[in-house]
C-alpha cells in the first residue's frame, strides 16, 4: 500500500474554537505544532447560503447575539483572516486544511494551494456537491463517515474513485459519543477494506472524550487522528465538551498517548524482538 503514511497523522481539529478570534487563532497555531500535532484543520463555508433564513434565525446564546446567524457569522474565517492563518502556519512550520462546506468556499481556497479537502459526515448527503469536487479535484480526501451505514463506504468509494487517496474515517455524530457507539471495530473494517482498494487510508474522528478511544482506533489500524481542540473551556461553543485544552497541555497529553499507542502497535509482521529471551535454556 503504497499511500500509507509512515507514522499516524494526528490532526489537531479547530473546527471555529478560534471564536473568530485572530490573535487567538494564531496562539492556537503555536501550541498545536508545539503538542506535536501533524496537521491542523479549519472549516470554511459561505453562511447565509449554506443555512435557510428559518435556521438562521433559530434564537443562540453567544456574546456575538442572539440568533445562530450572528453566531456563525461572527466565528466564520474570511479570505483575508485564513491568509494569516496560512502565514501563521508557515512560520511554526506545521500544515493545514480545511472542512470544506461547500463550492463556493472550495473556491476561495484554491489559491492557498491546499493538498487536502475535508468531506465532513455534516453534508453526507450533498451528493451534488460531492460530484462537483470529485469533478475539480483529484488529490486527497479526508471523508468522516458520521450519521451514515455501511452503503456510504461504497458510495465514496465510487464518487471518489479518480481521487489520489481517500482517508476513510469513523466517526459517530454524538457530542460527546458515548462509548458503546463509538464502533472502533469500523475502523478494523475500513483496514480490511484498504487491503482491498489502496486508495483507502483508514482513520478515526473523535467525538469521544479522552484518548482511549484514538489509543484503540490506533490498535485498530487507524493512520489519520482527528481531535477536536480549545482554548480553555467556552460553554456557547459547538463541541466544547469534546475538545481538549492546547493550553493546559491536555491536547499535548493526548499526543503523547497515541504516539505510545502506535509505538505500542508496532508491525503485523511477526518477529524476535531484541528484549526476549527464553526463560529456561533451550534443550538441544
Amino acid at each position: 500500500m503504497h499511500n500509507v503514511p509512515d507514522k499516524v497523522i494526528i490532526v489537531a481539529e479547530f473546527t471555529t474554537n478560534h471564536v473568530g478570534d485572530l490573535n487567538r487563532l494564531r496562539r492556537m497555531v503555536r501550541f498545536a505544532k508545539e503538542s506535536g500535532a501533524d496537521l491542523i484543520k479549519i472549516q470554511k463555508r459561505n453562511v447565509d447560503s449554506f443555512y435557510s433564513k428559518d435556521q438562521l434565525d433559530v434564537p443562540y446564546t453567544s456574546p456575538f447575539g442572539t440568533t445562530l446567524g450572528d453566531y456563525r457569522r461572527a466565528l466564520e474565517l474570511s479570505v483575508d483572516d485564513i491568509r494569516e492563518f496560512d502565514a501563521e502556519c508557515k512560520k511554526m512550520e506545521i500544515d493545514w486544511f480545511a472542512t470544506v462546506l461547500d463550492f463556493e468556499s472550495f473556491v476561495s481556497l484554491q489559491p492557498f494551494n491546499r493538498h487536502l479537502h475535508k468531506i465532513p459526515s455534516t453534508i453526507s448527503d450533498h451528493k451534488d456537491y460531492h460530484a462537483k469536487i470529485a469533478e475539480h479535484y483529484k488529490g486527497p480526501l479526508v471523508v468522516s463517515t458520521g450519521y451514515t451505514s455501511s452503503d456510504y463506504e461504497d458510495y465514496v468509494q465510487k464518487t471518489f474513485r479518480e481521487n489520489e487517496t481517500v482517508y476513510l474515517l469513523q466517526a459517530t455524530s454524538a457530542y460527546p459519543t458515548p462509548a458503546q457507539d463509538c464502533a472502533i471495530a469500523v475502523v478494523r473494517h475500513y483496514h480490511a477494506l484498504s487491503k482491498k482498494n489502496p486508495k483507502i487510508i483508514p482513520g478515526y474522528s473523535s467525538h469521544d472524550e479522552g484518548a482511549l478511544g484514538c489509543m484503540m482506533a490506533v490498535a485498530a489500524g487507524a493512520r489519520m487522528i482527528e481531535k477536536h481542540v480549545k482554548l480553555g473551556s467556552t460553554p456557547w461553543v459547538h463541541y466544547n465538551s469534546v475538545a481538549l485544552d492546547l493550553d493546559t497541555g491536555e491536547f499535548a497529553r493526548f499526543v503523547r498517548d497515541i504516539r505510545r499507542a502506535e509505538m505500542m502497535c508496532g508491525s503485523e509482521i511477526k518477529e524476535i524482538k531484541a528484549s526476549e529471551h527464553h526463560k529456561y535454556p533451550v534443550n538441544k
